[in-house]
């Protein structure tokens, strides 16, 4: 059976997982980094290349696939409640605490993703898209190849888009609140 009920330290150990020192942009703004493109395009490993050190990864595979444990699970299937609670409080507190995030997103749906671009702008951000793509046939045959243990942000980009978004409209309207 795999982790369907984490306790709330267990949950806690996942979320500290996305955190280290090297997040914290150390006088600078903090900055996102959205990596887009097309599915199979290369996101993840030019994510693992370049960004594996100094940023928070906001990424609800990423997540599912740590909750999973090895075991080959429905995405997101039964991991669906603490993957969403983990996601929730990496965004949360990678925002609160002013810290450099990544997320991977395919960028088909324009509006929540220029909508998030936005918020994360009015919140202080700088925001660094990278566009990631790749020739169609390799891009397929990549798709074809993933084995369990890779799933497409294609699935996981509404989760990660929603997080962030919904964590950066919470930082706005505190400050809105504020005399």
């Amino acid at each position: 059976m795999s982790n369907a009920h984490l306790s709330d330290s267990g949950i806690n150990a996942e979320i500290v997982r996305y955190f280290d020192d090297s997040s914290f942009p150390n006088n600078a703004p903090p900055s996102i980094v959205f990596l887009m493109g097309g599915v199979a395009a290369g996101k993840t490993t030019l994510r693992k290349q370049r960004f594996a050190t100094g940023y928070v990864l906001v990424d609800a595979a990423e997540i599912f696939i740590n909750l999973s444990r090895g075991e080959f699970l429905p995405f997101p299937g039964l991991l669906g409640t603490q993957m969403e609670t983990i996601g929730r409080m990496v965004a949360k507190r990678a925002i609160a605490e002013r810290r450099h995030i990544v997320t991977e997103l395919i960028g088909s749906d324009f509006k929540p993703t220029q909508t998030l671009i936005q918020a994360m702008t009015d919140i202080g951000y700088k925001t660094n898209l990278q566009g990631v793509t790749c020739d169609v046939e390799v891009a397929l045959q990549r798709n074809a190849a993933r084995g369990d243990e890779s799933i497409s942000a294609y699935y996981a980009e509404p989760y990660q888009r929603r997080w962030l978004s919904d964590a950066a409209v919470a930082v706005l309207k505190i400050r809105n609140t504020r005399p």
